[in-house]
């Protein structure tokens, strides 16, 4: 019986420390709520084939300064803030550059993503510029917010550094409501698309510029 308290009070206590895992506790705050825009770790995604598609390697790129950390960057008019109570699970860019190369693991078109250290000779430099990645309180503090997200894609050729494809693209998706789980689900779609806006962009870049 005594044992069975002991494991009892046990598994309590991992649970607990399980669930602390979930949120962000900072002295005489509320918990802050987690939140991410990749894609499940725990779903395995089938990584597409390899042959025959064009390597190309990320060749720089910026992520707006103010909301490259793990807060979520909101704006109305000329103010900007951050959610209250609310982060990402990791800093937006890298959580973004995350995305990035699961995206692209599972993409079938031409262009195909090598991270460093990866085999594989990158006929292609891709460089990735994110000027705005936000929530913008378009229609007034208590309505649903719009987020934003603005891209700037060069594609180069290595061999002689001629850019063969440049693009901008600015997604929005509004928030089904004002809390943040929805203006989460919002990120969540907009990067989602701008994600495809990036490989679409990599793929004509890869098939207006032959390597050789």
């Amino acid at each position: 019986m005594t044992l069975n308290r002991n494991l009892s009070r046990l598994a309590a206590a991992v649970a607990t420390l399980t669930l602390a895992g979930c949120i962000t506790l900072l002295p005489d705050s509320q918990p802050a709520q987690l939140y991410r825009f990749t894609p499940d770790p725990l779903k395995q995604i089938a990584p597409a084939p390899t042959e025959g598609r064009t390597p190309l390697i990320r060749a720089g790129g910026n992520f707006h300064p103010a909301a490259a950390g793990d807060r979520i960057l909101t704006a109305e008019g000329a103010k900007a803030a951050y959610l209250a109570n609310a982060r990402w699970t990791q800093s937006a860019s890298v959580l973004f550059d995350q995305a990035l190369v699961a995206a692209f693991a599972s993409s079938t078109g031409p262009a195909r993503l090598i991270t460093p250290g990866e085999l594989g000779r990158p006929a292609f430099g891709l460089r990735v510029d994110v000027s705005r990645f936000e929530a913008d309180y378009d229609k007034g503090p208590r309505a649903a917010p719009e987020v934003r997200v603005n891209l700037h894609i060069v594609v180069t050729r290595l061999r002689d550094q001629k850019v063969v494809r440049e693009q901008s693209f600015t997604v929005t998706r509004r928030a089904s409501e004002n809390r943040s789980g929805a203006i989460a689900e919002a990120f969540r779609d907009a990067a989602s698309e701008a994600l495809g806006a990036i490989i679409t962009t990599a793929d004509e870049g890869v098939a207006a510029g032959p390597a050789v």
